[in-house]
Formats: structure tokens, C-alpha cells, sequence
């Protein structure tokens, strides 16, 4: 099991969406990603890409399309969605990775699954610089 888990977690960098070898790692993150460092762990991943703002929108609309109806909270339920986050929370969500929180970094939510799976999304529209956490089960 150790040399799975050296395998499948850990930090890495993909170039594309299509260049990460396990659907699971895909799980709540745009096709349109690219430049990805990711760090993955048992239940999840943190990550770090670029992306347009045109092709965030489309995503994230489309993920509310498609799943919205099941979500456990309703698109812009939660608190601070919307809003400019703060540094504390970034870099406590962020913790280990050294990543730098974005000035105009705005919170955005995917929809939630029951048992709290889900992404949070930080993006920074002015770089098109997208910070991501993503929890599973």
C-alpha cells in the first residue's frame, strides 16, 4: 500500500485536464484547466491552474445545470460565496503549499454532495488564476 499511496498522492503537475491518469482527480475540475500543480490525499485534492473566465463560468454553470437539483445546499447558499477571500482562510485552507492568496480572489462553490463532497473554488478572474479544494469520499 505504500507504494500505491507514493503513486496516487502527493503533489504533481499536469499540463491539461486530459495529461491527469485518474477520474477521480478530474472530479469538480474544468476541462479548460490548464497548467495544474495539484496535491493530492485520500480524500481529495488542493490545486492550483489556469483558466479563463469565460471557460469558469461555463463550467461551473453547467455543473449547476447538471447537478444543481441534487445539491445538498442551493446555488449561492453558502455564506461567502461571492465574496473576496480572506487571507486567513486561504492560507489556512492552502497550508503547506506556499501559494501566494490572490488580492481579488473570489469564493465560489460547486454544487455539495450529501456527505460534504465538493469543491470551493478561489479565483482570480484579473490572472486567470484558479485555486481549488476538493473533497470526496
Amino acid at each position: 500500500m505504500l507504494v500505491a499511496d507514493s503513486i496516487r498522492f502527493g503533489h504533481f503537475h499536469y499540463d491539461s485536464f486530459n495529461a491527469i491518469p485518474d477520474f477521480r482527480s478530474q472530479r469538480y475540475l474544468p476541462e479548460a484547466a490548464s497548467n495544474i500543480e495539484m496535491h493530492k490525499h485520500a480524500n481529495g485534492y488542493r490545486a492550483r491552474y489556469d483558466i479563463s473566465a469565460t471557460d469558469f463560468d461555463a463550467y461551473l454553470d453547467g455543473l449547476w445545470t447538471q447537478y444543481g437539483e441534487y445539491s445538498a445546499v442551493e446555488r449561492g447558499g453558502f455564506m461567502d460565496e461571492g465574496q473576496t477571500v480572506s487571507p486567513e482562510l486561504f492560507n489556512h485552507t492552502f497550508d503547506g503549499l506556499n501559494w501566494t492568496c490572490p488580492a481579488t480572489a473570489v469564493v465560489y462553490y460547486s454544487p455539495s454532495e450529501g456527505d460534504g463532497g465538493g469543491a470551493t473554488y478561489y479565483y482570480d478572474a484579473d490572472a486567470g488564476l484558479m485555486f481549488q479544494r476538493t473533497g470526496f469520499w
